[in-house]
């Protein structure tokens, strides 16, 4: 779990690393860098959240008509994302300061629905354990044994209550997503988008695929190794940006090709109960 401290000292955590700001004092381990000279923000795969939802054609339209058509659920929690500053949308939404939209950290942090405090258990309230904490000098001890001791009374709390566990608006799909895979599917999404005419491999040399490729153009092995990568790349990329409509990311089910419907977001799913029982 990752923890950031606001300006305001509000304390919000994220099951993945949120994007770093170049004054920031973290206490946990920076990711590797999806490229070089990338900068904080760009090691977040939130960022890239975002990214592969501005490349989404009908989100776009759906910003081009302010938030109508068929993704305007979507578009009443991301908002209009045609801007290219991605910090100002993270920090205050697309409203940018002051406005009345989900800033883009709002949309990825988990809900804390009850601090931890020190203080007598209320009779009868099974939401509620005490414990008897030793103060010693090692934390990673007693954070060791705190998860020890709690695991057993959470997983039967859970059981008991399972709407405890509401997770965030929108959960990254899958446990430590790559960025560098991330950034490279988007740069060639993108470097298709700009060079329509180009052929797969005239993209793949574009993007300084062809010099780590033994051998030379016209030999077999050469361009098959070169055509395979740049059309995965350009595979996975193009159901990334599929997905992000529904609210999923990355996430790298074809689902038409599976014939499924992709399950909701928690964001979602909510609007659309809140929807039906109005």
């Amino acid at each position: 779990m990752y923890e950031k401290v606001l300006e305001e000292r509000k304390i919000m955590f994220f099951r993945h690393c949120p994007p770093i700001a170049n004054l920031d004092d973290v206490s946990f381990d920076r990711p590797q860098a999806p490229f070089r000279s990338a900068a904080g923000y760009q090691c977040s795969v939130f960022y890239y959240w975002w990214a592969f939802l501005r490349e989404n054609a009908a989100y776009r339209a759906c910003c081009d008509e302010l938030g109508q058509g068929p993704l305007q659920d979507l578009y009443s929690f991301f908002g209009d994302v045609r801007g290219d500053d991605f910090v100002e949308w993270w920090s205050f939404g697309a409203n940018g300061r002051g406005g009345d939209s989900y800033a883009g950290r709002d949309l990825f942090c988990e809900s804390v629905l009850d601090p931890i405090t020190i203080g007598p258990v209320r009779e009868g309230d099974a939401s509620h354990v005490q414990l008897s904490v030793p103060v010693i000098p090692d934390l990673k001890r007693l954070t060791a044994e705190f998860q020890r001791v709690m695991r057993l009374v959470v997983e039967e709390r859970a059981q008991l209550d399972p709407s405890q566990d509401d997770g965030p608006l929108f959960a990254v799909a899958g446990r430590n997503p790559s960025l560098n895979s991330l950034h490279k599917m988007l740069s060639a999404f993108r470097a298709r988008a700009a060079n329509p005419g180009l052929s797969n491999y005239d993209l793949a040399e574009e993007l300084g695929i062809t010099e780590n490729v033994k051998g030379t153009r016209g030999s077999y092995q050469h361009d098959n190794v070169v055509y395979t990568t740049i059309g995965r790349l350009l595979k996975k990329a193009d159901v990334l940006v599929q997905n992000v409509q529904y609210g999923r990311f990355p996430d790298h089910t074809d689902y038409a090709a599976i014939g499924k419907v992709p399950e909701l977001p928690r964001g979602l799913a909510e609007l659309a109960s809140r929807r039906q029982a109005s």
